[in-house]
Protein backbone atom coordinates (compact mmCIF):
# COMPACT_ATOMS: atom_id res chain seq x y z
CA UNK A 1 0.00 0.00 0.00
CA UNK A 2 1.32 3.63 -0.89
CA UNK A 3 0.49 6.51 1.70
CA UNK A 4 -1.13 9.54 0.47
CA UNK A 5 1.98 11.52 0.44
CA UNK A 6 3.68 9.57 -1.97
CA UNK A 7 0.73 9.30 -4.18
CA UNK A 8 -0.90 6.67 -2.95
CA UNK A 9 -4.44 5.80 -1.81
CA UNK A 10 -3.83 5.00 1.50
CA UNK A 11 -4.56 7.72 4.47
CA UNK A 12 -1.82 8.17 6.71
CA UNK A 13 -2.64 9.95 9.82
CA UNK A 14 0.95 10.83 11.51
CA UNK A 15 1.24 13.49 14.19
CA UNK A 16 3.79 15.70 13.90
CA UNK A 17 6.71 14.83 16.43
CA UNK A 18 7.65 17.12 19.17
CA UNK A 19 11.10 18.07 21.72
CA UNK A 20 12.14 15.00 23.10
CA UNK A 21 11.81 15.47 27.31
CA UNK A 22 14.82 15.69 28.88
CA UNK A 23 14.06 12.58 30.99
CA UNK A 24 14.53 10.55 28.08
CA UNK A 25 18.12 11.89 26.94
CA UNK A 26 21.11 9.20 27.70
CA UNK A 27 23.73 9.91 30.29
CA UNK A 28 27.30 9.65 29.88
CA UNK A 29 26.77 6.70 31.80
CA UNK A 30 24.55 4.86 29.87
CA UNK A 31 26.32 5.82 26.93
CA UNK A 32 29.26 3.87 28.68
CA UNK A 33 27.37 0.51 29.34
CA UNK A 34 28.86 -2.71 28.29
CA UNK A 35 25.68 -3.95 27.17
CA UNK A 36 24.79 -0.33 24.81
CA UNK A 37 28.65 -0.14 23.67
CA UNK A 38 28.59 -4.01 22.45
CA UNK A 39 25.08 -2.97 19.79
CA UNK A 40 28.03 -1.07 18.10
CA UNK A 41 30.71 -3.68 18.53
CA UNK A 42 28.84 -6.48 17.32
CA UNK A 43 29.36 -4.37 13.58
CA UNK A 44 32.02 -4.21 11.48
CA UNK A 45 33.00 -0.86 13.45
CA UNK A 46 35.28 -0.86 16.04
CA UNK A 47 35.90 1.49 19.43
CA UNK A 48 38.48 3.23 21.33
CA UNK A 49 38.81 5.50 23.63
CA UNK A 50 41.76 8.55 23.34
CA UNK A 51 43.81 10.16 26.38
CA UNK A 52 45.71 12.94 26.47
CA UNK A 53 48.96 11.41 25.99
CA UNK A 54 47.81 7.84 24.72
CA UNK A 55 46.90 8.24 21.45
CA UNK A 56 45.24 4.48 19.36
CA UNK A 57 47.20 3.16 16.94
CA UNK A 58 46.63 0.67 14.70
CA UNK A 59 48.68 -1.47 12.07
CA UNK A 60 48.25 -2.40 8.41
CA UNK A 61 50.70 -4.66 6.69
CA UNK A 62 51.22 -3.75 3.09
CA UNK A 63 52.84 -6.38 1.00
CA UNK A 64 52.86 -4.54 -1.85
CA UNK A 65 53.24 -1.09 -3.68
CA UNK A 66 49.88 0.54 -5.13
CA UNK A 67 47.45 -0.71 -2.60
CA UNK A 68 44.53 1.33 -1.06
CA UNK A 69 44.00 1.68 2.22
CA UNK A 70 40.59 3.01 3.15
CA UNK A 71 39.01 4.18 6.32
CA UNK A 72 35.88 5.27 7.40
CA UNK A 73 35.30 6.39 11.43
CA UNK A 74 33.46 9.17 13.29
CA UNK A 75 34.48 11.10 16.03
CA UNK A 76 32.32 10.22 19.03
CA UNK A 77 33.42 12.69 21.98
CA UNK A 78 36.61 15.35 21.92
CA UNK A 79 38.14 16.16 18.80
CA UNK A 80 41.16 14.46 17.54
CA UNK A 81 44.09 14.47 15.41
CA UNK A 82 43.96 11.54 12.30
CA UNK A 83 47.68 10.55 11.05
CA UNK A 84 48.99 7.84 8.62
CA UNK A 85 52.94 6.76 9.03
CA UNK A 86 54.73 4.22 7.41
CA UNK A 87 57.72 1.60 8.86
CA UNK A 88 59.57 -1.02 7.27
CA UNK A 89 59.78 -1.99 10.94
CA UNK A 90 57.64 -4.38 12.42
CA UNK A 91 55.81 -2.87 15.57
CA UNK A 92 56.19 -4.97 18.84
CA UNK A 93 53.35 -6.26 20.82
CA UNK A 94 51.07 -3.58 21.39
CA UNK A 95 51.66 -1.05 24.10
CA UNK A 96 49.57 0.27 26.94
CA UNK A 97 50.61 2.78 29.19
CA UNK A 98 48.96 2.67 32.85
CA UNK A 99 50.35 6.07 33.53
CA UNK A 100 47.73 7.85 31.06
CA UNK A 101 45.36 5.46 30.68
CA UNK A 102 42.63 4.83 33.16
CA UNK A 103 40.92 0.97 33.61
CA UNK A 104 38.73 -0.43 30.99
CA UNK A 105 39.61 2.12 27.96
CA UNK A 106 39.87 0.17 24.54
CA UNK A 107 43.58 2.34 24.21
CA UNK A 108 46.94 1.07 21.90
CA UNK A 109 50.00 2.52 20.95
CA UNK A 110 52.58 0.81 18.54
CA UNK A 111 55.38 3.60 17.38
CA UNK A 112 58.07 2.90 20.03
CA UNK A 113 59.51 5.42 22.12
CA UNK A 114 63.12 5.15 20.46
CA UNK A 115 61.59 5.45 16.99
CA UNK A 116 62.85 8.52 15.65
CA UNK A 117 60.34 10.26 12.98
CA UNK A 118 62.20 10.73 9.65
CA UNK A 119 64.79 7.69 10.53
CA UNK A 120 62.31 4.93 11.58
CA UNK A 121 59.12 6.09 10.32
CA UNK A 122 57.56 8.48 8.48
CA UNK A 123 54.21 10.37 7.95
CA UNK A 124 52.48 9.89 4.48
CA UNK A 125 49.91 12.24 5.25
CA UNK A 126 49.22 15.76 6.67
CA UNK A 127 48.09 15.66 9.91
CA UNK A 128 43.68 15.57 9.33
CA UNK A 129 42.00 17.57 12.42
CA UNK A 130 38.48 16.23 13.06
CA UNK A 131 36.17 18.21 15.06
CA UNK A 132 33.54 16.04 17.73
CA UNK A 133 30.59 15.04 15.20
CA UNK A 134 32.53 14.55 12.21
CA UNK A 135 32.48 11.49 9.94
CA UNK A 136 35.75 11.00 8.07
CA UNK A 137 35.85 8.63 5.17
CA UNK A 138 38.86 8.38 2.63
CA UNK A 139 41.35 6.63 1.01
CA UNK A 140 45.24 6.21 0.51
CA UNK A 141 47.17 4.30 -2.54
CA UNK A 142 50.77 3.01 -0.59
CA UNK A 143 53.83 4.06 -2.50
CA UNK A 144 55.96 0.94 -0.94
CA UNK A 145 55.28 -2.52 1.22
CA UNK A 146 55.32 -1.84 4.96
CA UNK A 147 53.25 -1.46 8.03
CA UNK A 148 51.22 1.54 7.69
CA UNK A 149 50.14 2.89 11.62
CA UNK A 150 46.68 4.58 11.14
CA UNK A 151 47.07 6.82 14.30
CA UNK A 152 44.25 9.03 16.14
CA UNK A 153 45.47 11.53 18.77
CA UNK A 154 43.93 14.18 21.14
CA UNK A 155 44.04 17.67 19.34
CA UNK A 156 45.80 19.43 22.22
CA UNK A 157 45.40 24.10 22.36
CA UNK A 158 47.01 25.76 19.24
CA UNK A 159 50.90 27.00 20.45
CA UNK A 160 50.84 31.02 20.92
CA UNK A 161 53.79 32.88 19.26
CA UNK A 162 56.33 34.89 21.67
CA UNK A 163 54.56 37.92 20.98
CA UNK A 164 50.71 36.84 21.01
CA UNK A 165 48.86 36.27 24.22
CA UNK A 166 46.24 32.72 24.62
CA UNK A 167 42.83 33.90 23.65
CA UNK A 168 39.86 32.89 26.01
CA UNK A 169 38.46 30.21 23.88
CA UNK A 170 42.12 28.44 23.61
CA UNK A 171 42.52 28.77 27.35
CA UNK A 172 38.54 27.23 27.70
CA UNK A 173 39.55 24.62 25.07
CA UNK A 174 42.87 23.38 27.41
CA UNK A 175 41.03 23.20 30.36
CA UNK A 176 38.11 21.07 28.73
CA UNK A 177 41.02 18.47 27.21
CA UNK A 178 42.51 17.56 30.25
CA UNK A 179 39.03 16.79 31.97
CA UNK A 180 38.27 14.00 29.29
CA UNK A 181 38.79 11.61 26.90
CA UNK A 182 37.96 11.44 22.96
CA UNK A 183 36.11 8.62 21.72
CA UNK A 184 35.98 7.19 17.77
CA UNK A 185 34.02 4.55 16.15
CA UNK A 186 36.36 3.04 12.79
CA UNK A 187 36.86 0.55 10.14
CA UNK A 188 39.56 0.47 7.83
CA UNK A 189 39.84 -2.23 4.70
CA UNK A 190 42.73 -2.66 2.50
CA UNK A 191 42.66 -3.06 -1.29
CA UNK A 192 45.12 -4.84 -3.39
CA UNK A 193 46.72 -3.27 -6.45
CA UNK A 194 44.80 -5.54 -8.96
CA UNK A 195 41.08 -4.46 -7.14
CA UNK A 196 41.42 -0.79 -7.74
CA UNK A 197 40.76 0.93 -10.62
CA UNK A 198 42.14 3.84 -10.73
CA UNK A 199 38.72 5.85 -9.25
CA UNK A 200 39.19 7.31 -6.42
CA UNK A 201 35.92 8.37 -6.11
CA UNK A 202 34.37 5.29 -6.02
CA UNK A 203 36.33 4.50 -2.95
CA UNK A 204 34.63 7.21 -0.95
CA UNK A 205 31.24 6.93 0.77
CA UNK A 206 28.62 9.81 0.82
CA UNK A 207 27.70 9.02 4.93
CA UNK A 208 29.17 7.47 7.81
CA UNK A 209 27.86 4.25 8.87
CA UNK A 210 26.52 5.34 12.01
CA UNK A 211 26.50 9.28 12.11
CA UNK A 212 23.72 10.93 12.54
CA UNK A 213 26.07 13.86 13.61
CA UNK A 214 26.15 15.11 9.63
CA UNK A 215 24.88 18.65 8.59
CA UNK A 216 27.28 19.82 5.84
CA UNK A 217 29.82 18.05 3.93
CA UNK A 218 33.51 19.32 3.09
CA UNK A 219 36.49 17.44 1.33
CA UNK A 220 40.18 17.61 0.53
CA UNK A 221 42.17 15.74 -1.17
CA UNK A 222 46.23 15.37 -2.35
CA UNK A 223 48.05 13.52 -4.68
CA UNK A 224 48.23 10.40 -3.48
CA UNK A 225 45.29 10.02 -0.83
CA UNK A 226 41.55 11.83 -0.72
CA UNK A 227 39.37 12.17 2.48
CA UNK A 228 35.87 13.18 2.91
CA UNK A 229 34.54 15.36 5.95
CA UNK A 230 30.87 15.22 6.80
CA UNK A 231 29.08 17.31 9.51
Amino acid sequence: MIPDFLGGECLCNVPEGGLVPKSLYQTEEELENPDHIRLWTETIYQSASIFKGAPHEIVLEILEGCSVITWDFDILKGDVVFNIFHSKLSPQTPRKDPAVLPPGGNNVQLIERSWVLGADYSMVESPLTCREGDSIQGSHITRWPGFYILQWKMKGPPSCTATALPRVDDMLATLQVSSHKCKVMYYTEVLASQDFRGSMTSLESCHSGFSQLSVSTTSSSQSQSSSLISR
